[in-house]
């Protein structure tokens, strides 16, 4: 469902596989003009098409509301811990380029900045990007604890279920900025995402990024219903 007077082109390029893992741990996301559509529901195109009316280079409580749109479990502890540390952080000190194009520097500056966020109490590296992503939507991937370091980043998922366990440290945050951005550049995912781009100009690469692999991740491992 998309919101009234909101449209979006037809998808008629049938069969592109977009090849992500960083390398690592590959997989082909089939048909993936399929997936990326299939995000745009409501909940979706509120979240992405969001302009914050915040200070661009500063983190207020009021950041953290977006996130409630894409299943953040923000709570109170939150919402102080940016009262007291917001003002702390430089976020005009982020490289001013997509993240496709950073530097080994460059995403090592990322991951520290968004290791200090997740260490404030109620927060971890999902909550943080998904905050930080709205600051830089270009730079900053959403680095969902099961999407990405459950599943994307685990050789053993799907076998093994996704865990929904959170990640803190600046290595581990770095390590799958590395992987995003190998599948960002590699050649054999250049036409697709020019194609992806052609469709979609007001996506953002990692914004594209995020939403096919979260309707992958999510047709392989629904989300769990209480019994």
């Amino acid at each position: 469902m998309t919101p009234t007077g909101t449209s979006y082109p037809e998808l008629t390029l049938g069969g592109m596989d977009l090849v992500v893992g960083g390398g690592r741990q590959d997989r082909i996301l089939a048909n993936v003009e399929d997936l990326v559509a299939a995000y745009l529901t409501d909940d979706g195109l509120r979240y992405l098409d969001y302009t914050p009316i915040t200070p661009p280079e500063r983190l207020v409580p009021e950041d953290l509301a977006v996130t409630i749109l894409i299943n953040s479990r923000v709570a109170g502890t939150a919402f102080k811990a940016v009262q007291d540390h917001g003002v702390e952080l430089n976020l005009a000190g982020l490289p001013a380029v997509p993240l496709q194009e950073t530097n080994e520097d460059d995403r090592q500056a990322v991951a520290e900045l968004v290791a200090v966020v997740a260490s404030w109490p109620g927060f971890a590296a999902s909550i943080a990007t998904k905050v930080l992503h709205k600051k830089r939507p270009d730079l900053i991937p959403i680095l969902d604890n099961e999407a990405i370091f459950g599943a994307y980043m685990n050789p053993r998922w799907p076998e093994q279920r996704a865990s929904q366990d959170s990640v803190y440290g600046s290595s581990r945050i770095r390590d799958a900025l590395d992987w995003i951005v190998t599948d960002l550049t590699r050649p054999e995912n250049a036409s697709i995402w020019q194609l992806l781009h052609g469709l979609y100009p007001n996506r953002t690469r990692i914004d594209l990024f995020d939403m096919a692999w979260w309707m992958y991740f999510r047709q392989i491992q629904p989300v769990a219903r209480p019994i």
